[in-house]
């Protein structure tokens, strides 16, 4: 596992990506600074087009910056060449998208999935029954290896699409919405799946959400607003030990913006009035 004295296994410097659309150009991010170092377990949170799937696709050279330096393991992504951008996305990166059809072939059953990345890669050790089951039973999911993916839950298939991920061993995996389809139940054991698999293995994630009780899964969270990083942080749980609702300063700041008083005690209690006299006092 990397120490704090360590470089970082994924460092972004200055990053910025420009998308063009007709004759316009969008920016996804506008310089973006971040660093995941090796075995972290990252949520990106932030609302729809503030650049979060961005940042993974730059992680995973699906794409790559308009400006500024992506490097993932010491490696500067803007100067590979094709053949070696292939290589970074099989062999150092696994990918959990949102759809799960995007995920799974449907004519091969489970463990079939599991070992299609390594066979396609030639590796004939990762790709034994042994290791897969392996894989599967990790992410709770090894009794159903001879289902096909149309057998399976939504939950279930995108558990068998972490495995899958993982297949190939590589230092980090990439999660964009992982739970966003799943009730709540389904998604708790996708996240297991997920902190099984950095705890376990030690692998680094980087997962896109807009579900802030699955970023609260994670071991740091990074907000992204139009692009821009604007917050950090350790995800903490939001309800006291004695039932109270914790507030970060952006909501209060967000409530005094809407026309209401917000008085924060010493205790971190917080009092929610009305202005100008109206209605009772709502404490959280």
């Amino acid at each position: 596992m990397t120490t704090l004295g360590q470089p970082p296994l994924v460092r972004f410097r200055h990053v910025f990506k420009v998308y063009r659309v007709a004759d316009t150009g969008v920016v996804a991010l506008g310089g973006v600074d971040l660093d995941v170092r090796e075995a972290d377990f990252v949520a990106v949170v932030g609302p729809s087009g503030s650049g979060k799937s961005t940042i993974l696709n730059l992680i995973g050279a699906l794409d790559r910056a308009t400006a500024g330096v992506v490097e993932v393991d010491g490696r500067d992504l803007g100067r590979l060449d094709e053949r070696e951008l292939i290589v970074h996305r099989r062999d150092h990166v696994g990918f959990v998208w949102q759809g799960t059809a995007r995920n799974l072939v449907p004519y091969l059953d489970v463990l079939g999935n599991v070992r299609l990345p390594a066979v396609a890669s030639g590796s004939t050790i990762r790709a034994g029954r042994r290791a897969a089951m392996e894989l599967l039973d990790l992410v709770g999911i090894a009794e159903r290896a001879g289902h096909r993916p149309g057998q399976l839950s939504g939950g279930e298939q995108q558990r068998v699409a972490v495995a899958v991920a993982l297949a190939n061993a590589p230092r980090i995996l990439l999660a964009d919405e992982p739970t966003a389809e799943l009730d709540s139940a389904s998604a708790a054991r996708v996240l297991e799946a997920l902190r099984a698999a950095n705890r376990e293995l030690g692998i680094t994630i980087v997962m896109v959400t807009h579900d802030l009780v699955a970023a609260r899964q994670a071991r740091r969270r990074v907000r992204l607003r139009d692009g821009k990083l604007v917050i950090e942080g350790v995800p903490a749980d939001p309800v006291a030990p004695d039932g109270r609702l914790r507030l970060p300063n952006e909501a209060t700041d967000a409530l005094r913006g809407g026309g209401l008083e917000v008085e924060v005690q010493e205790d971190g209690e917080v009092r929610i009035r009305r202005r100008e006299g109206g209605g009772a006092d709502h404490e959280g």
